[in-house]
């Protein structure tokens, strides 16, 4: 599989175009709503590096190439770097310095959306992983170009307290740098043996992340609704 092909599946389900962050961009949707859709953000990120970790213990008994260049993106979502903070500890961060308290979290409960995306998430982790890897680096890509966005409304339109929202500043540039480490294991004889199989993982990351955002927005809006991509 080509870096084109891979990265075309993001068509399916563009999102850029999400009724959530179109919204959140165009600041229609109020603070405190903003802040429900990050509890399952959040919700999402917490049970999301155990499936990262495992795929990298997996790796290990694969390919030396592949364990290394996933174990980085692991250490970088899972641990922080240099002593920093969890992509779950930043969104963590940014709720409670915006009003959302511990107990809100202890006992916040995934949306049907939400719940739907982590399923399909696990069931790309369960497949292998070079499956999780790629699906995750392809999402990751564009992910990237969206961070600034949402920065930006966070910063003008919300106006979060400042320092809160640094995940979104962070994962910019951080989340480019894992979507090019995972395209970049496209060419081992690995990669394109299981071209479909890839093919098919990388679809169903595009899918289980619009689903995310449909959960986000349910918690949001208070209305079950699913998003067709169109």
């Amino acid at each position: 599989m080509k870096r084109e092909e891979a990265l075309a599946y993001y068509d399916l389900f563009p999102f850029h175009d999400h009724p959530l962050w179109v919204a959140i961009i165009n600041g229609g949707l109020s603070a405190e709503q903003v802040l429900k859709a990050e509890v399952q953000h959040y919700l999402r990120s917490e049970i999301g590096k155990i499936f990262r970790e495992h795929s990298a213990v997996a790796a290990k008994h694969l390919d030396d190439t592949i364990y290394e260049l996933l174990h980085q993106t692991v250490v970088e979502e899972c641990y922080g770097t240099d002593g920093g903070q969890s992509h779950a500890e930043l969104i963590k961060q940014f709720l409670l310095a915006n009003g959302v308290t511990s107990s809100d979290l202890r006992t916040a409960v995934s949306t049907p959306g939400n719940i739907a995306a982590i399923a399909l998430y696990k069931s790309i982790a369960d497949r292998g992983p070079l499956h999780h890897m790629i699906g995750a680096g392809c999402v990751e890509f564009y992910y990237s170009k969206l961070c600034p966005k949402i920065y930006d409304a966070y910063l003008n339109t919300y106006r979060f307290q400042p320092g809160s929202f640094e995940t979104y500043q962070l994962h910019g540039p951080m989340d480019e740098v894992h979507g090019e480490r995972a395209l970049e294991t496209l060419g081992s004889p690995l990669a394109q043996a299981l071209s479909k199989e890839l093919g098919l993982a990388i679809r169903d990351a595009f899918v289980a992340t619009s689903l995310h955002y449909d959960g986000m927005l349910q918690a949001a809006t208070g209305a079950n609704t699913y998003w067709n991509g169109k």
